[in-house]
């Protein structure tokens, strides 16, 4: 006997009222952000008509669960990129599994604003903020915080959601940017997921500095070949021949072994 999953709707915050909670948290240490956080959602605002919600508790548990993956990387202190890397391969999948929430309240950038800003904002700015200790003031990219493609902690839910864990895990990071910062690409999971298995199951044979060259030369042929020809109307099947194709052609053409 199989027990469906209750999906959730997660409180959201306008980008307005982000901004301004983002020019306070700017000026504060990480320990005074900590003990600011605030989960009390009983004046958040929410999708009108949500049936489920995520409440203080459901926050809580993520705000832990998050914090306990930033802590073996060595959250608070100041870590090197590779190690902020392994962090968000790290974290992608275990907040896609524990959130249970609904994919249309994750297409809104709201619900993103929340989560950084009232939930872990201290484990945004350790991830992509830089302190100055002359002005005492944060700086971090608006991306990092306001852009749906590029958002802290969204974009890691969205890769899971998109590739799969797995797949999601064993990609580089320019990788996968390079597929789902491409809508018409990484919109569709289907493509997504069989460009990325492709990629790893040629570059297994290929020569492995050439990698991203070939990912970027299929990349652009698909691009082209979408342009008169639907995938949205192949079978599964399908697409994995064509992507595979594209892969061949690509190699072809760099002249990179690939057999």
């Amino acid at each position: 006997m199989t027990t469906s999953i209750t999906l959730l709707c997660y409180p959201r915050m306008p980008l307005h009222d982000a901004a301004r909670s983002w020019e306070s948290l700017r000026t504060q240490s990480l320990s005074e952000i900590a003990a600011g956080v605030d989960l009390d959602v009983r004046n958040a605002q929410y999708y009108p008509l949500a049936r489920q919600r995520a409440g203080s508790t459901e926050l809580l548990n993520l705000r832990t669960k998050i914090l306990g993956i930033a802590g073996e990387f060595g959250f608070p202190s100041k870590v090197s990129n590779k190690v902020l890397v392994e962090f968000d391969r790290n974290v992608g999948p275990e907040i896609h599994a524990q959130m249970e929430i609904m994919p249309a309240d994750a297409s809104t950038i709201d619900v993103w604003n929340f989560i950084n800003s009232a939930v872990i904002p201290d484990v945004v700015l350790w991830r992509y903020g830089q302190f100055h200790a002359e002005s005492k003031k944060w700086t971090i990219s608006e991306d990092r915080l306001f852009d749906f493609t590029r958002t802290a902690i969204g974009r890691l839910w969205w890769r899971v959601h998109l590739l799969g864990p797995e797949l999601a895990g064993e990609l580089g990071e320019d990788e996968v940017v390079n597929l789902l910062e491409k809508p018409r690409i990484g919109g569709y999971p289907i493509l997504a997921r069989s460009m990325g298995r492709h990629l790893l199951d040629f570059a297994a044979t290929a020569q492995t500095g050439r990698r991203m060259e070939l990912f970027r030369d299929a990349t652009k042929r698909l691009l082209r070949k979408m342009a008169v020809q639907s995938v949205f109307v192949m079978t599964p099947e399908q697409i994995d021949f064509f992507v595979e194709s594209l892969f061949r052609e690509s190699a072809e053409a760099l002249g990179i072994n690939i057999e």
